[in-house]
């Protein structure tokens, strides 16, 4: 990741930076905001977009702050337990930005404030085992749910044809997000009235906690240039809400950088 540094000697390098990153919100700017969508593992095998591309769209946006999707509580936490809960990519930002790293991410109101147990995902989680228990369809189907899912599969391979291939700037165009949404909408009608209904209100739920989150650290950081990496899935979301703050938050196109 190439390093961006702010200095030049000491005293004057020091007030030139806090000048910097001052003058915006002191001159009433708009605070420019870029959300990046990352496709986590997918980084690795993408040939359009990869972990470096990533790490230099950050770069060169320079940012003066940098949100992660991983809880705030957890940024000062041991790489072992990072690794064990986090994408790699959040886990490479947070540390490279550490003096202007923010998290936002939500894992439900059982663990807030407190460390993710080790089990957690395995054994723990709740949502996470409501989904083991809804991962598989049942054999006869009413043929409207039956309609339902057949929807809901084509939807999902249309999301991993898009992350498959797509660059960071196609992925925020907006096609990804209208897939998502279709996605997430034909999956609360399917799971409406089932035991498995929970689970697209804990989606909904972390999307908006998500978005909430982000939308916090900005209005405390007016004028300044923040750079929002998220999971692709949850894009859209974002977008929509920081797209809410307008005029006193701009969103930053992808494919300027």
């Amino acid at each position: 990741m190439p390093a961006r540094l702010c200095r030049r000697g000491v005293v004057s390098a020091i007030a030139s930076c806090v000048l910097a990153d001052r003058a915006g919100a002191a001159a009433g700017a708009p605070t420019p905001v870029m959300v990046i969508p990352s496709i986590h593992k997918r980084l690795a095998s993408n040939p359009h977009y990869s972990y470096k591309d990533l790490y230099a769209l950050v770069a060169a946006f320079q940012p003066n702050l940098v949100g992660v999707e991983i809880r705030q509580e957890d940024l000062a936490r041991p790489d072992a337990y990072l690794h064990h809960n986090y994408p790699a990519e959040m886990i490479t930002l947070a540390q490279y930005y550490n003096s202007r790293v923010f998290g936002f991410d939500w894992l439900g109101g059982a663990l807030q404030g407190r460390a993710i147990p080790d089990d957690w995902w395995t054994k723990q989680s709740p949502i996470k085992q409501l989904e083991r228990s809804c991962d598989s369809s049942p054999a006869n189907l009413p043929p409207r749910m039956a309609q339902l899912n057949a929807r809901l599969g084509a939807l999902s391979r249309e999301q991993d044809k898009i992350a498959g291939t797509a660059s960071a700037a196609s992925l925020a165009d907006g096609t990804y997000d209208r897939v998502t949404a279709a996605y997430y909408q034909v999956a609360a009608e399917l799971l409406r009235g089932t035991q498995c209904e929970a689970l697209s209100q804990w989606w909904a739920a972390r999307d908006q906690e998500i978005s909430a989150n982000i939308v916090r650290h900005v209005r405390q950081n007016p004028g300044r240039r923040i750079a929002v990496v998220t999971g692709c899935d949850h894009h859209g979301p974002v977008v929509a809400a920081l797209s809410r703050l307008s005029p006193a938050v701009v969103l930053v196109p992808v494919q300027r950088y």
